[in-house]
């Protein structure tokens, strides 16, 4: 009798330690567990699976459609594979492995709307489509740019509403002028915080994408720079390092425009510490001011059928508190877009560091330095 009651209570203990086993294993899980959190206006704090020790890397890329009515959309479906149709195998890797991946997104969402008068060029896309960032890897858009208001208030505002419904962090346009001036806060593993701000001065005959005011939807402009000025100082003031984006320059085109060298100065001078810019289609000039780089366009990523330069930019934040910062160039060709190698690599880092504005160094490991 003792005997058989011994060995209930034996068995008893060994029920318990199992239990109390699989509760901290659980406990375990729930603490390593990637964050979710990402707040499309506002801020996020990076998953713990990534330590306070490790360098961090955000990768920034530049121009993608995915509008239906242009030219990607009809190859993405053509070719099936979804977004290894479009994008290296390389390229992907680079974008899914980046702890943080931001691209500039150039299109309404909607089916809804009605098409711009006398704007030649309008995209939309349908909201499903968003997923497609999600296959990249892509953690933030940026949507100050000239083609989100395509189709009117309707198509715009359920563009936004869109992005929110898939918790796509979204910067530089918003339903009225404190959403499309609010930055998006990042806070990295060791307590480091970065912000992103994003604002264009793309349309050169007649501004058809709308300023967004206290009241109405749009984009945050900047033809009057007062006003990033501010937005810039905000962030600033808010974080220890911000990521200027910014939507403008001539299409087509290595020759900056004027504006571009002086307002980068002073987009810097406000608390900016690295400039970015997009919408020329093409590669332009990489700078150094103040120990600060300005990356003047990164043109198109996967934005239609040409042939045209592109390239990822990444800034890397160090464990020892250093900040560094490469450039893969890259080409989009037949609808598809890879990483350069080689020779081709050589010519075209050559070729970007003789171009008006550039005042860096590009070494062998695509690391940017100062002269």
């Amino acid at each position: 009798m003792k005997r058989g009651r011994l060995i209930c209570i034996r068995i008893a203990g060994l029920l318990v330690a199992v239990i109390v086993v699989a509760l901290l294993v659980f406990a375990g899980l729930s603490l390593f567990r990637p964050s979710d959190s990402k707040n499309p206006i506002g801020s996020a704090e990076i998953d713990d699976l990534v330590k306070p020790d490790q360098d961090f890397t955000i990768s920034i890329v530049g121009d993608i459609s995915l509008a239906d009515n242009w030219e990607v959309m009809p190859w993405y479906d053509r070719r099936g594979q979804g977004v290894n149709g479009i994008l290296s195998e390389e390229v992907l890797k680079i974008m899914r492995e980046s702890d943080f991946m931001v691209a500039n997104s150039e299109f309404t969402v909607s089916n809804r709307g009605s098409r711009t008068p006398g704007k030649y060029y309008t995209f939309r896309a349908k909201p499903e489509r968003l997923s497609i960032y999600g296959d990249m890897g892509v953690d933030l858009v940026t949507l100050a740019n000239n083609h989100v208001y395509d189709f009117g208030p309707l198509a715009f505002n359920d563009m936004i509403d869109s992005f929110d419904a898939i918790k796509m962090p979204h910067i530089g346009a918003g339903k009225n002028l404190a959403e499309a001036k609010k930055p998006y806060y990042l806070t990295l593993p060791s307590g480091y915080r970065v912000a992103f701000v994003n604002a264009t001065r793309a349309e050169k005959w007649g501004i058809d994408t709308p300023g967004a005011t206290a009241t109405t939807g749009g984009v945050l402009l900047c033809y009057n720079p007062a006003e990033f000025i501010d937005t810039i100082k905000t962030a600033k003031a808010n974080s220890d390092y911000v990521i200027a984006i910014i939507h403008w320059g001539t299409e087509e085109s290595h020759q900056l425009e004027q504006v571009q060298k002086t307002t980068a100065k002073d987009y810097l001078n406000a608390g900016a510490d690295i400039i970015v810019g997009g919408h020329a289609h093409t590669l332009q000039g990489i700078d150094y001011n103040g120990g600060k780089p300005i990356i003047y366009n990164l043109g198109d990523f996967i934005f239609n059928d040409e042939t045209e330069d592109t390239g990822i930019l990444q800034i890397k934040f160090l464990a020892d508190g250093g900040v560094k910062y490469y450039f893969l160039p890259g080409q989009q060709k037949g609808v598809f877009t890879s990483l350069l190698s080689g020779e081709a690599r050589t010519r075209k880092i050559n070729q970007i560091l003789s171009w008006d504005g550039s005042n860096a160094k590009i070494l062998d490991s695509g690391e940017i330095v100062a002269k």
